[in-house]
C-alpha cells in the first residue's frame, strides 16, 4: 500500500477513535495501532498530518517590502504558524501559513485584512504628503509611515501566546514538506528625525485596528477598535 495513503487511513482511524461511541472509538485505536506497527509508522508521523496549509497572494513587486514581511511573521507568530513566501517571476508573491487545524486560515484572514487596510492606509497617507519633485522619497515615506503603523499593531499581539511544542511539529513537518527553505529577510527604511510627523501618522493610523482571540483561542476579528463595544 502506497505510504501516504497508509498515513491518511491511520489519521482516519484516530479521529475515530474520538467517537462518543466506546465500542466504535476502541475498534478504530486498536486498528491505528495495528497499522502504524505493520508499516513502522511512528507518532510523531501521524502528528505531521495535523499540520495544514492556506494560502494569500498580495502585492505586485517579487520582492515584498520590509512592511508585508514583517506583517506575515507578526501574524504568522500569533497564531502558532510559519510563513513561507513563495516568489515566481512575474506573479504576486504567495504567503503561505502553516499550522495545526484551524490556526492557517484564521492566520491568512488577519493577514488579508490587516494588509489590505495597511496598504489602504499607506497609499492615503502618500497621497496627503506628496511631493511631486521627489518620488523616490515618497516612497520612502510611505514606507516609513508603514514600519510605524506596524510597529503600533505589533503592540497588541505581543501577548499571544506560542506553543513549543506545536513549534517542534512544524519544524518537522517543513523539513519533510520542503526540505530547506531560505530565510528571506528585507531591511527596514531608516528614519531620520525629519520623519517624526511621518511616525506618529503611521502609529495613529493603526490606532483604528484591534486584534482579539476568541475563548477557545484559536479565532480572530480583525475590527475598527471604535466599533468595539
Amino acid at each position: 500500500m502506497d505510504r501516504q495513503k497508509v498515513l491518511e487511513k491511520i489519521s482516519k482511524c484516530l479521529r475515530l477513535s474520538a467517537s462518543c461511541n466506546p465500542h466504535e472509538a476502541a475498534s478504530a485505536l486498536r486498528q491505528a495501532r495495528c497499522l502504524m506497527k505493520k508499516y513502522h509508522v511512528s507518532d510523531d508521523q501521524i502528528q505531521t498530518l495535523q499540520v495544514e496549509e492556506d494560502s494569500a497572494r498580495y502585492g505586485g513587486q517579487f520582492n515584498p517590502p520590509f512592511w508585508a514581511l514583517a506583517l506575515s511573521d507578526m501574524v504568522s507568530r500569533a497564531f502558532d504558524c510559519r510563513v513561507l513566501i513563495a516568489r515566481r517571476f512575474g506573479r504576486q508573491p504567495e504567503y503561505r501559513f502553516i499550522g495545526m487545524d484551524c490556526a492557517p486560515s484564521i492566520a491568512t484572514y488577519t493577514f488579508t485584512v490587516l494588509y489590505r487596510k495597511l496598504e489602504q492606509a499607506r497609499a492615503a497617507f502618500m497621497q496627503d504628503h506628496e511631493a511631486k519633485e521627489d518620488e523616490a522619497d515618497n516612497a520612502r515615506r510611505g514606507d516609513v509611515f508603514a514600519q510605524a503603523w506596524l510597529f503600533r499593531v505589533t503592540t497588541k499581539v505581543a501577548a499571544f501566546g506560542v506553543n513549543p511544542a506545536t513549534g517542534a511539529l512544524l519544524n518537522r513537518y517543513l523539513k519533510e514538506q520542503y526540505g530547506g527553505t531560505l530565510e528571506f529577510v528585507q531591511d527596514p527604511v531608516a528614519t531620520e528625525t525629519a520623519d517624526y510627523e511621518d511616525i506618529l501618522c503611521g502609529m495613529k493610523a493603526a490606532g483604528e485596528v484591534a486584534l482579539y482571540r476568541s475563548m477557545s483561542g484559536l479565532a480572530c476579528s480583525v475590527l475598527p477598535a471604535k466599533a468595539v463595544i
